[in-house]
């Protein structure tokens, strides 16, 4: 039991070690090291960049080539004579829709006795029209 608490004692000594060894090494380390690991790092981020690069290029591709198949499948669809009949049926339920949605609103402004935006302005320019009229019949009695 003896040898094995020395023998743990001394394999954290020597992890201590070893870590103070590292950041002494860098210290000591020879020039022509240093510009190797910095050649390395350099070489490393312009492949990173390169990698950063081609990775947007080809998300950008795969982004338009979805587009464009997306966009095939759904003439595609829109041959299909059930999805035809579907539209066809959208369609006419939209202006079914359309048509009730203004009758209701007809039918509000005729129960409230409101004219609508429209008549009123068709009203204000007959309005200005009989003015001028009038104006030019009055103008000509003075004179």
């Amino acid at each position: 039991m003896a040898t094995k608490s020395k023998k743990s004692k001394s394999g954290s000594k020597s992890k201590s070690r070893s870590r103070s060894t590292e950041s002494n090494w860098e210290d000591f380390r020879p020039d022509w090291a240093n510009e190797s690991i910095e050649r390395i790092s350099s070489e490393l981020e312009k492949w990173s960049d390169d990698l950063q690069t081609r990775s947007s290029q080809f998300r950008k591709e795969s982004q338009k080539r979805i587009e464009k198949s997306l966009t095939q499948l759904q003439k595609e669809l829109r041959k299909i004579p059930a999805i035809r009949r579907a539209e066809e049926i959208r369609e006419d339920i939209e202006a079914r829709v359309e048509q009730s949605t203004r009758e209701g609103v007809d039918r509000i402004y005729e129960t409230l006795k409101v004219a609508r935006l429209d008549e009123v302005k068709k009203l204000e320019k007959k309005i200005k029209r009989l003015n001028k009229k009038l104006k030019d019949l009055e103008d000509g009695w003075a004179a």
